[in-house]
């Protein structure tokens, strides 16, 4: 009897583990991966245990382990069903299949090294030069031979980030350039520290529920921007802290705040990422 599962509570090392008990179990069959309801799946085609091919639309083989780990926190479902497949698409062979432990770890070393990783936040809505809308960046990537040529029309400016993925490259450059942005604005984390200033010396409790407060709130543990929807929510905590200091203090909370709204939804600069960012966790002191 084949072996066959559904999991709908995915959290960080999941596909790891799934994918290491798919191979000592020796298994032919698909293995399929969710992001959401509206968003392509991910296929990975196994022959007695080995990994032989991976999909993601546009983005095939090796490739699609990078897109995977890097957006592991946003997978929804994981399900498995046995049987062979009739035709094996050429293009999404896996090449360095031969260690599955091998595969993995290397490819978490190139996510771990990405420097493109802290802009790409696969669930936001994106749009391009055009404003035509995208639905998020998974999408983009999923579709990315429709918009490749495009991104590519994005001045080089010295300021790459390196990634191991050519899309990563591209879709970065684009953002810096206006040619692609995300629908929402955003703040950079480090916009945010004169704000977090304003409420020193923080509590060991206080800087313990802004960490997590914080960690909840952002796209993924890499990110560098936050959304404003939810810079809304951060910096209300933070205006309840400045209000118990004093009067004055949280009159001067709520002065940056708005400075720092009013800055990330300008126009020009609302959808638009800067260059280089820093990540800094509340209570940090420089």
């Amino acid at each position: 009897m084949g072996i066959s599962f559904h999991i709908t509570s995915v959290k960080e090392g999941t596909i790891f583990n799934v994918m290491q008990f798919l191979s000592l179990e020796r298994v032919t069959g698909t293995l399929t991966i969710s992001f959401g309801r509206d968003i392509p799946q991910v296929s990975i085609y196994f022959v007695s245990g080995n990994i032989t091919t991976a999909e993601f639309g546009a983005v095939v083989g090796d490739a699609v382990l990078d897109v995977l780990l890097c957006q592991e926190f946003a997978i929804k479902e994981v399900s498995f069903d046995p049987g062979r497949m009739r035709e094996v698409n050429e293009e999404a062979i896996i090449v360095h299949a031969t260690s599955l432990s091998g595969a993995m770890l290397n490819v978490s070393k190139d996510v771990d090294r990405c420097e493109a990783r802290s802009l790409i936040y696969g669930m936001m809505p994106m749009k391009d030069h055009n404003s035509s809308n995208i639905n998020s960046l998974l999408h983009l990537l999923n579709d990315f031979n429709s918009y490749e040529n495009t991104l590519k029309k994005a001045p080089r400016d010295g300021k790459d980030k390196a990634a191991p993925l050519k899309q990563c490259v591209l879709i970065t450059r684009a953002l810096r350039n206006g040619a692609l942005a995300y629908q929402t604005p955003m703040i950079s984390l480090r916009a945010i520290r004169p704000l977090i200033d304003i409420v020193q010396p923080l509590s060991e409790k206080e800087t313990n529920n802004l960490r997590g407060y914080m960690k909840s709130l952002l796209p993924h543990p890499k990110a560098t921007h936050i959304s404003i929807e939810r810079f809304y929510a951060f910096s209300s905590a933070i205006e309840s802290i400045a209000q118990r200091r004093s009067g004055d203090v949280g009159e001067r909370a709520r002065k940056t705040i708005r400075a720092l709204i009013q800055r990330a939804t300008k126009s020009g600069e609302a959808t638009q990422v800067e260059s280089k960012v820093e990540s800094t966790a509340p209570g940090t002191q420089h």
